[in-house]
């Protein structure tokens, strides 16, 4: 009976004290999650992820364990580390502090958010995480005119309808330029916009909106003298975009070359050439006849494309007469937006100018970069104060 009394109460003792060891354990992997997602919070602006506050709390339990298991071949009084008795201990231990931990993680992202005025964002899309991703949203206001952007086709006006007065929420940005470029990328999208210009103000609210259509592929490219038409037609299958073509008539026995020119587009039995205007006015193509198109051996031109590439870029070319006393008149090239391509002065072409190249009374410049680039520089070189 004795006996049976001792093992009761060396049960009991037993079992306060492991109670006691894996509240102690909860605490320890508590604090220690607590004080990451607090820091967590604090350093990036976003909630810890589940894993690492379990981690990081548990990671510290199971150093004590280990530690303490190496040192005294026992982790709890006389139990053995090869034992049920200790494998349940550890379990319950383990299970007990990643709770801990969990609550800890909350707790610790909680506080960081009050501490440092951070609200949580409740919404779900895309939007919604790139809010998240950059700490606050910002609401931003579109004027209530809306522009044409110069050099590009007016939009529809249910579009300047839909675009005027409109709030926009984007992520929490500082910097204007970088602003301007992710809302100018997002209206475009949004709207099958060719081009956006932003000008923003040093209070930063939109002050200037102006939109403009997607550029002529065709028209904007062609030389002088030349016109373009879609025509029905065989296209030889070497024939590619900007190769030299003969265009033949296709019906009855007897055909004859009724033009020459280049390809510009091909889709099916369809082709768009670029032919002389005067061989298009002397040889009338007749919409419902159908041609041949054969190839013509002269050396490769890589104009066309040059011009692909240009009309797919953001970038435009400006030229600009510098006048004298006006606000372009004793400046450095470097000191102007945008890539000065070449400078005409008396006759003599200067391409690609030193950043130190003075420039003076007549010059001509033929400046690359975007509209809102361009739009820094005078018109024409106007004197300074000029309206």
């Amino acid at each position: 009976m004795t006996g049976v009394v001792v093992l009761q109460t060396a049960v009991t003792e037993w079992t306060e004290t492991a109670l006691i060891n894996i509240l102690g354990f909860a605490l320890i992997a508590g604090i220690v999650a607590t004080t990451v997602a607090f820091g967590y919070r604090a350093a990036s602006t976003r909630g810890a992820p589940i894993g690492v506050g379990a981690f990081a709390g548990l990671a510290v339990v199971a150093g004590w364990l280990n530690a303490a298991g190496l040192e005294q071949a026992t982790i709890i009084d006389e139990t053995p580390l090869v034992h049920h008795a200790t494998a349940t201990y550890v379990l319950c231990a383990v299970v007990v502090s990643a709770v801990a931990a969990e609550i800890g993680r909350r707790i610790g992202d909680g506080i960081a958010r009050d501490v440092f005025d951070i609200d949580r964002l409740t919404a779900t899309g895309e939007i919604a995480s790139l809010v998240r991703s950059a700490r606050l949203s910002i609401a931003i206001q579109l004027p209530e005119r809306i522009d044409d952007a110069a050099g590009y086709p007016p939009v529809d006006p249910s579009v300047k309808r839909d675009l005027t007065g409109r709030t926009v929420l984007f992520p929490q940005i500082s910097d204007d330029s970088a602003l301007r470029s992710r809302l100018a990328t997002r209206l475009e999208r949004d709207y099958g916009l060719g081009h956006v210009s932003i000008t923003i103000g040093a209070d930063g609210t939109i002050e200037r909106l102006a939109v403009g259509g997607t550029r002529s592929r065709i028209g904007a490219s062609l030389p002088t003298g030349t016109v373009a038409m879609a025509i029905r037609a065989d296209p030889t299958p070497t024939a590619s975009v900007g190769d030299p073509i003969e265009v033949w008539t296709a019906e009855g026995d007897s055909n004859r070359l009724a033009a020459t020119g280049t390809v510009r587009a091909t889709a099916g039995d369809l082709a768009t050439i670029a032919v002389d205007a005067d061989a298009a006015d002397r040889f009338a193509f007749d919409p419902g006849s159908s041609y041949r198109l054969t190839t013509r051996s002269e050396p490769p031109n890589d104009g066309d494309a040059l011009c692909a590439v240009l009309r797919s870029a953001d970038e435009t070319v400006r030229s600009i007469t510098v006048e004298d006393g006006g606000t372009l008149d004793n400046v450095f090239v470097g000191w102007l937006s945008g890539i000065v391509l070449v400078v005409v002065r008396d006759g003599e072409v200067i391409p690609f100018p030193a950043d130190n190249e003075t420039l003076r009374d007549g010059d001509e410049l033929s400046v690359l970069g975007t509209t809102s680039e361009l739009a820094s520089l005078p018109p024409n070189g106007v004197r300074s104060g000029s309206p």
